[in-house]
């Protein structure tokens, strides 16, 4: 199918998709401001001659996103000679946390595979651009390979996530995407680690217990280690894999513990598997059973209240772990069940138990 020779407006009642006006120059300036080499002269360029010129010759289709009658970005197809087109968008700052431009892409999507017939359309955005993924999430993009040096940002090139989308796919997140909720005891904030706290997840995660009993665990825990895991645990939330808490003191905000939700069932079982360990500071002051508590109240609690309305609670560890036994035990797990020969140390092979806590014994 022929692309318009002018700029539809397509809109949802909510945000709408149009031609740029000489009104647009104010808005385009001002999300670009802290663009290095981007002033009012691109600015009148752009929206007077640019995105109209690029439709005219094919290559670049770009809608002005209108919201709330004020110019709020753009978005744009890039087609390609195969039939397929690369999809780009940006929002001005004060835009954005309102669900603009997933409305946006689902709309350029509709216009892209219904009236352009292309067959696949493309995304790709620098590792970390996290709004860009999340949009791409949201809108139903299948993700891709990380491909290294893809992507350019201060004149180096970096690596970039890439997603796909085809006609029939529904315009849809596929999978969730955790957020951890901020949880509170009265000792205790529940909520995602900083990348200053680098160093308090390094002398958390190096030392001779982790070494024994989590041998995969690298020893010494380095500060390039601990950035990893936490670009991990990004990656993990972001694909519905696993939740992730910060045990902060209450009161100094420092960092306590970790614990983890993984192995997460939201269909017919609605289990998942709880992984914990504590900062040396913490350990012997009741903070990980505190905080399993209360990790678990919000589990078992029903979706419309906030929570994932879950049925059961795992925790399996060594035989010999003791201390992991013991918060299970303090917590109200019960033993499930021991399996010989199960749990890999350091050193041997340990037995590895397994604790559950039912949604029915929580709350009786």
């Amino acid at each position: 199918m022929p692309i318009p020779a002018e700029h539809p407006v397509l809109t949802d009642g909510v945000v709408t998709l149009r031609a740029p006006r000489p009104d647009d120059v104010h808005g385009q300036i001002e999300r670009h401001r802290e663009k290095r080499g981007f002033d009012e002269h691109d600015a009148r360029r752009w929206i007077g001659y640019g995105i109209t010129e690029a439709w005219k010759t094919g290559e670049r289709l770009v809608f002005v996103i209108e919201y709330q009658g004020r110019y709020a970005g753009t978005a744009a197809l890039k087609p390609d000679a195969d039939g397929t087109a690369r999809l780009h968008y940006g929002l001005s700052p004060w835009a954005r946390g309102a669900g603009v431009m997933s409305r946006a892409v689902r709309m350029l999507l509709e216009f892209g595979f219904e009236t352009c017939g292309f067959h696949v359309i493309h995304w790709w955005a620098r590792v970390g651009n996290w709004p860009s993924r999340r949009v791409a999430w949201a809108t139903g993009f299948r993700l891709g390979e990380t491909i290294p040096g893809l992507a350019e940002e201060d004149g180096r090139r970096v690596d970039a996530w890439t997603g796909w989308i085809g006609p029939s796919d529904p315009r849809k997140p596929r999978t969730p995407w955790f957020l951890p909720p901020v949880l509170e005891t009265p000792r205790l904030r529940l909520r995602s680690w900083r990348e200053d706290e680098i160093p308090r997840i390094i002398t958390g995660r190096t030392n001779q217990a982790t070494a024994h009993f989590l041998p995969f665990v690298p020893q010494p825990f380095t500060a390039e280690d601990a950035r990893f895991w936490l670009k991990d645990l990004a990656e993990q939330a972001a694909t519905g894999r696993r939740i992730n808490w910060c045990l902060a003191d209450a009161e100094t905000d420092q960092g306590l513990g970790n614990l983890t939700l993984f192995n997460i069932d939201r269909d017919a079982v609605r289990a998942a598997e709880l992984g914990y360990w504590a900062h040396p500071d913490a350990q012997g002051r009741g903070v990980m059973t505190e905080a399993i508590e209360r990790v678990a109240r919000w589990y078992f609690a029903p979706e419309a209240e906030g929570g994932l309305t879950g049925r059961k609670l795992l925790i399996r560890t060594a035989a010999s772990n003791t201390a992991a036994r013991r918060v299970a035990e303090k917590a109200g797990f019960q033993l499930a069940g021991t399996e010989r020969e199960a749990f890999r140390l350091a050193t041997h092979l340990d037995d590895k138990v397994t604790y559950d806590l039912l949604a029915t014994d929580f709350s009786s």
